[in-house]
C-alpha cells in the first residue's frame, strides 16, 4: 500500500471495479467505532487484484484419517491463504458466537456483541483485495446473524487473519447507547454472562448417553482453507460455503435452550479443524463409536474426509437416552437437522470412527485425544 493510502479508509479498486465503500464505511454502517483514530483527509485509491483460488488436488484418503487427525489436533490457524478469506472470516465470526454457547449467563444470539482485529501483511498482491472481501464478509454475516458489532481494528504484520471476540451486550464494561441495541426476537431483556460453563466439555460417558452432533449451516463439506488443508499442505479446492445465517440462528437458539434447562451433560463446538477436532476434544477417555454414515447419507457426501475435517459450524452434545425423544421433538419443530452419532459404552476406552458400514478406524490416537486442547473455557 502507498504513503497515501489507508487500509480502512482508502477507496478500492480491485479487478478495475471501483467497490461501492470503504472498510471504514462497511464496518461503520453497523454501528461500530475504530480502535484507533482514523484522520479525516483526502486518501489514495487502493489498486489490486483478487487471488486465483486454490485448485482442486490430490486430498487424504479415508485411510489417512489417523494423520488427518494427528496433524489438526492442537494446531492452530497460522494464516489466511488469501483465496479462502472471505469464507474463513465468517467461520471466524460464527467461531466466536460458539465460543460462549455452552458459558454460564443468560443470553440469546442476539445479545451477542462483537469486537474484530484485522492482522493483515500487505506486501503481496491480492492482499489488499483479499482484505477488502475479509471486511465484506464479516460484517455481512455479523449483520445477518443479528449480532453487535462493537469495535474494529487495522493492524499490519506479517501474517493474514481476523480476530473476533465475543461479549454480552449489557455486561459490566460493554455499555452501548440504547438507541443502537433495540430489543429484538433474538435478544432479551437482561442479557448477562458468567465465568464457567453450564456443562464439560469432556463427555460424562454414562452408558446409554447419546452422541449428537448439530452443523450450524446447511452447506456441503468442503476443505478449501481448512485446517487440515494447512497441515497437510494440500490444495483444498473450493471452501464450505457459509451463507445461510437464518438456519444458524435458529440452531444457536434451540442449542441454548437444551444447555440452559440442563438437558446436555456435556458438549462442544465445532469449528476449526471440522468434526474430527472436536470428537477428539469431546470423547477423549470415553469409549464410543461414532458412526457419520448418517450424515453423508443426508449430503450425498461420499468422501469421510470432507465430513470430518470440513470446517461447517456447529455443536456437539452428549444427552442421556430418556431425553432422546424430547431432543428429537424439539429440533424437528425448529426445522434443524442433528445426527446421532453413537451411543456410550460407559467405560473408559478409546474414540472410533465408523461409516457407510464400510470402514471401521479402531482407537483414533489415544494419545491425540488426551493431549487435545481444552478448546473453550
Amino acid at each position: 500500500m502507498g504513503k497515501n493510502t489507508s487500509a480502512l479508509a482508502s477507496r478500492y479498486i480491485i479487478d478495475g471495479q471501483i467497490t461501492d465503500a470503504t472498510p471504514r464505511q462497511i464496518l461503520e454502517a453497523l454501528g461500530a467505532v475504530p480502535q484507533e483514530n482514523i484522520p479525516d483527509c483526502n486518501y489514495d485509491d487502493i489498486v489490486d487484484e483478487s487471488a486465483d483460488p486454490a485448485p482442486l488436488g490430490e486430498q487424504p484418503a479415508p485411510s489417512a484419517i489417523p494423520e488427518c487427525a494427528r496433524a489438526t489436533a492442537g494446531a492452530t490457524r497460522r494464516s489466511f491463504p488469501l483465496s479462502y478469506c472471505g469464507s474463513l472470516s465468517r467461520l471466524a465470526v460464527a467461531s466466536a458466537a460458539l465460543d460462549i454457547l455452552f458459558r454460564k449467563g443468560s443470553f440469546k444470539l442476539g445479545d451477542i456483541t462483537v469486537d474484530t482485529m484485522w492482522e493483515w501483511d500487505e506486501g503481496r498482491i491480492g492482499s489488499a483485495a483479499s482484505f477488502y472481501e475479509s471486511v465484506s464478509c464479516a460484517a455481512e454475516y455479523i449483520e445477518g446473524l443479528g449480532l453487535k458489532l462493537r469495535s474494529y481494528g487495522y493492524k499490519s504484520t506479517d501474517s493474514i487473519r481476523l480476530k473476533v471476540a465475543a461479549s454480552i451486550v449489557g455486561d459490566a464494561g460493554n455499555e452501548h447507547p440504547d438507541t443502537l441495541f433495540e430489543e429484538g426476537p433474538f435478544s432479551s431483556n437482561d442479557p448477562h454472562l458468567e465465568s464457567g460453563r453450564l456443562c464439560p466439555e469432556n463427555a460424562v460417558g454414562t452408558s446409554g448417553n447419546w452422541l449428537i452432533y448439530i452443523p450450524f449451516d446447511t452447506c456441503r463439506y468442503r476443505l478449501g482453507g481448512s485446517l487440515l488443508s494447512q497441515e497437510m499442505r494440500f490444495p483444498g479446492g473450493k471452501s464450505p460455503d457459509l451463507s445461510d445465517p437464518d438456519y444458524f440462528i435458529d440452531c444457536y437458539e434451540v442449542v441454548r435452550e437444551l444447555i440452559e434447562d440442563g438437558f446436555a451433560k456435556s458438549g462442544t463446538a465445532v469449528g476449526d479443524g471440522g468434526l474430527m477436532t472436536a470428537l477428539g476434544r469431546h470423547c477423549r477417555g470415553k469409549a464410543v463409536k461414532a458412526d457419520i454414515s448418517g450424515i453423508m447419507h443426508a449430503c450425498e457426501e461420499r468422501d469421510p474426509v470432507k465430513v470430518l475435517f470440513g470446517e461447517i459450524p456447529g455443536a456437539i452434545i452428549e444427552i442421556q437416552d430418556s431425553d432422546f425423544d424430547y431432543l428429537d421433538v424439539e429440533l424437528l419443530l425448529q426445522d434443524v437437522a442433528y445426527y446421532p452419532l453413537g451411543q456410550f459404552s460407559g467405560a473408559d476406552g478409546e474414540l472410533e470412527i465408523d461409516f457407510a458400514g464400510r470402514y471401521d478406524i479402531q482407537g483414533i490416537l489415544q494419545s491425540l485425544i488426551h493431549g487435545a486442547s481444552e478448546g473453550e473455557d
